[in-house]
């Protein structure tokens, strides 16, 4: 069964019911790319906006017009993966002296490279009544298993209270959350437009959380363990046991792009401090990078 903590992304889609006139909107972005558009209208759009994005900014977004630059372009496939493809000229990473061809190992002394357990859980994810089909490996030989998701309850997420306030929670498979919040008439137009939002970025409503029923070692460094079967669970009716290895999720095996990871990790503010480890040749060393304001074209 996965386990979540209780922490959130904040989606808001604010939608007002006014005379036409100019909207306001804020747009802020996280570590996944995710954009989160705070929008306003009519004589109460600034501090609708204001509350929106200070929300935002609780669940780890950061206003575009803070979002720090690097100046590192990080490969994501093949080799190139996790490696300094391009530098900009006079940016932050060419000053602090990266160099392409760096390949980033660390950032803030967090390894960038998933875990499988970690590649699992979030393969594993998804809504309550759909089939999950799965390869273990257990005692050198695989076995391919399927189990249907049952229903599980999402933990309490964040609430907004107001006249004709809604609240709808999504849910990711690291246990964030997006409230997404309706005001006035319209507000079942806003939830609608956050779920389409945000569901690209492997969120699902809270309302449909599906449970496996086993529970994953994501500390392990070498494989997909899994430590705990419940009783009862679709992974007990279909034979999964403790200690079988998740090999392959839907026929794919456990692969993720350390870049992706690396360019998610140097996610930060301007002026923010990041410690990055890099391989140059045989050797590891700690650059000290300043994320700054991104050069005007």
């Amino acid at each position: 069964m996965n386990r979540f903590k209780v922490g959130f992304l904040a989606a808001i889609a604010l939608v007002f019911a006014a005379a036409p006139a100019t909207a306001q909107i804020d747009t802020l972005t996280n570590q996944q790319g995710a954009t989160a558009p705070c929008v306003g209208f009519g004589p109460i759009a600034a501090p609708a906006v204001k509350k929106c994005a200070s929300l935002f900014e609780q669940a780890g977004f950061i206003l575009n017009s803070q979002v720090g630059y690097s100046g590192l372009t990080i490969g994501t496939k093949g080799d190139s993966d996790g490696a300094v493809t391009a530098i900009g000229p006079q940016s932050p990473a060419a000053t602090a002296g990266f160099k392409v061809g760096d390949a980033v190992i660390a950032v803030n002394g967090k390894p960038v490279q998933p875990t499988p357990g970690m590649i699992a859980a979030k393969g594993v994810f998804g809504q309550r009544g759909d089939t999950l089909h799965l390869t273990l490996k257990r005692a050198g030989s695989q076995v391919d298993v399927s189990l249907v998701r049952a229903a599980q309850n999402a933990p309490a997420g964040p609430t907004a209270s107001g006249f004709m306030t809604s609240v709808k929670d999504m849910i990711n498979w690291r246990g964030q959350f997006a409230p997404c919040i309706g005001i006035g008439p319209a507000g079942a137009a806003a939830i609608a437009f956050c779920y389409g939002h945000f569901k690209p970025y492997g969120f699902i409503k809270a309302s449909d959380l599906g449970s496996t029923g086993f529970e994953i070692d994501q500390a392990n460094k070498t494989k997909a363990l899994l430590t705990k079967v419940d009783a009862g669970s679709p992974s007990a009716k279909a034979g999964i046991q403790p200690g079988d290895e998740i090999v392959a999720i839907e026929g794919q095996p456990l692969t993720a792009s350390k870049g992706e990871a690396a360019n998610e990790m140097l996610f930060g503010k301007i002026g923010d401090q990041i410690k990055v480890t890099v391989r140059r040749g045989e050797a590891n060393s700690t650059i000290d990078l300043v994320l700054a304001a991104k050069p005007k074209k």
